[in-house]
């Protein structure tokens, strides 16, 4: 069966799979096209990676699961960890924090804590997401754990929990150390959970100067120093090893991609990559959203159900980036499904696909869900749908012939 329907001003081709006897599942071969930059600066770039917040879509990359020296990006899972600990009840912000002699002797970036100083657990946050304080990751991974040892332990269960396959810390602040390390795509994951998990400490990434007793210091992050367009927030990092690297989040209207850059030569070099990623990603893509989440996106053939038709639905916006150029009415989908689907069924059972295909660019593909549960039909009905279906096969054999 072909429906053919519009959709949001543009054409889309629904084709059905709904056999009878026996049952079988269409096929479709899924190919993504590779993306290559133009960019100078990206051109020349080692360690990159570009994704939508939303649909998880990777725009482009470039050694994304490689491991490398995180450097002080590695703030965002010592601020993680504080969020999380905050959440669980086990600290609050207002806490008050003694500085020991192993924060007041850290070398590196600093909110320029002394010894001695009293100083709460909101205050060394702003300090160690804003100016990348390593004596204020030290203060809070002493002040939650006991230790830097310790901390680091809750640091690498809290990565296991998150999926950051490649992650492993020896330390709160990043300095190099061996056997400490991330990749591209870990720190995206990162980012994106830490704005997802903790929206409510979201502005924290986003400070742009911070001031500690008299001394004023303003955010490394080129994004937010240069007010870059829609810009949330983020973290930079740089040490002998890792080179410089910054974590961005950007946000125009209803896209948010994360990028990531590590190993460049220089802050200027950083600056210029993580800016032509962000262009790259809101110039050369569009987003398109056809369904929404549980919004009806057809209706199947039920056997032997109270209902002959079960309504099929999302349990995501159907939601993806596609080239700019791309024009919208050459977006094929389609419904995969084995049918007619027995009843019972049970609303939210999993019965259909719903893919996508962008023709030349990619395809994509989401699960379909019950929107309602079909019972079986009384023993009279069944009887009636079984005979009417014999007859049906009876006069289409006959007529074949």
């Amino acid at each position: 069966m072909l429906n053919i329907f519009h959709l949001k001003s543009f054409v889309i081709t629904l084709i059905c799979s709904m056999l009878l006897l026996p049952f079988q599942a269409q096929s479709e071969e899924v190919e993504y096209k590779k993306f290559t930059a133009s960019h100078k600066e990206l051109d020349e770039a080692q360690y990159y990676f570009l994704v939508d917040l939303d649909t998880k879509e990777v725009l482009l990359s470039k050694n994304a699961d490689k491991r490398v020296a995180p450097s002080s990006m590695t703030k965002l899972m010592t601020a993680y960890v504080v969020f999380d600990q905050v959440s669980k009840g086990s600290i609050k912000l207002e806490q008050q924090c003694f500085v020991g002699k192993n924060a007041w002797g850290k070398t590196g970036s600093s909110m320029f804590l002394n010894y001695g100083d009293v100083v709460s657990i909101d205050e060394l946050v702003q300090g160690l997401l804003a100016v990348s304080g390593n004596d204020a990751s030290i203060v809070l991974a002493e002040a939650i754990s006991g230790s830097v040892d310790n901390f680091a332990y809750l640091m690498n269960l809290k990565a296991r929990e998150l999926g950051l396959k490649n992650s492993h810390f020896k330390n709160p602040h990043g300095l190099n150390e061996d056997d400490h390390y991330m990749t591209m795509r870990d720190l995206a994951t990162l980012a994106e959970r830490m704005y997802k998990d903790f929206p409510q400490y979201s502005d924290y990434l986003g400070i742009k100067d911070f001031t500690y007793k008299n001394i004023t210091q303003h955010s490394r992050n080129p994004l937010i120093k240069n007010d870059y367009e829609g810009i949330v927030g983020g973290k930079t990092g740089h040490t002998d090893d890792g080179g410089y690297g910054v974590v961005g989040v950007v946000k125009r209207y209803d896209r948010r991609l994360v990028a990531v850059v590590n190993k460049a030569k220089t802050s200027k070099q950083r600056a210029a990559i993580i800016t032509e990623l962000f262009d790259y990603g809101f110039n050369e893509y569009k987003k398109v959203t056809l369904f929404k989440k549980y919004q009806t996106v057809s209706k199947l053939q039920t056997w032997l159900g109270k209902d002959s038709k079960v309504e099929v639905v999302p349990n995501q916006d159907v939601s993806f980036n596609i080239p700019q150029e791309k024009s919208l009415d050459s977006i094929i989908v389609r419904v995969k499904y084995k049918g007619p689907i027995y009843a019972p069924i049970k609303k939210g059972d999993k019965i259909a696909k719903l893919l996508i295909n962008a023709k030349g660019h990619k395809v994509f593909e989401y699960d379909l869900f019950a929107k309602e549960t079909v019972e079986q039909s009384g023993y009279f009905r069944k009887v009636s749908q079984i005979l009417r279906y014999k007859v049906r096969s009876f006069i289409n054999k006959f007529s074949k012939k």
